[in-house]
């Protein structure tokens, strides 16, 4: 399908598509095999496919940042997010940020959460994380991500030794 979508010519179209099947690779149980062979990139086989779907996952921005989270690009999130202050800012747009926050706080993502705690290792999914969080209008998304990042520790407390 992400190779089909390639091809298509009407962006709109091929942006819903893409946006669905988003939805089905992160909340199918189904896809659960798929989704750990994205969450490690250490094969070509994984990196094949990542590559496939990043192609597609373009058509729509905030499903591309989606992907990085998944696949824990998270430097590469960040700087996909720090572009998104040159689009247009639609209510669709918005929408679909705040379905990634609610997203985010489902089990698919529990380990992006728990790598929140390694704040040393991880900057740039803080990072990411602070640029979804200035993109949202104060809403219920807002509200949970603001909450979500309160929890990340001060690093300095988490050194050992």
């Amino acid at each position: 399908m992400a190779d089909i979508l390639l091809r298509e010519e009407d962006l709109k179209f091929a942006s819903t598509m893409v946006h669905t099947l988003n939805t089905i690779l992160l909340t199918s149980s189904e896809l659960f095999q798929l989704r750990n062979q994205l969450n490690d990139l250490k094969t070509l086989e994984s990196r094949n496919l990542f590559c496939c779907l990043y192609r597609s996952w373009c058509h729509n921005p905030v499903t591309t940042v989606s992907l990085c989270f998944l696949t824990q690009n998270y430097k590469h999130a960040y700087d996909l997010i720090q572009k998104f202050g040159d689009l247009e800012v639609t209510v669709d747009f918005l929408i679909e940020i705040d379905k990634l926050v609610q997203l985010i706080e489902c089990p698919i993502f529990t380990y992006l959460r728990l790598q929140l705690l390694d704040v040393k290792n991880n900057p740039y999914l803080i990072k990411a994380l602070y640029g979804l969080l200035m993109l949202l209008p104060q809403s219920s998304a807002f509200q949970l991500l603001s909450h979500r990042l309160q929890c990340v520790p001060n690093p300095e407390l988490m050194q050992t030794a």
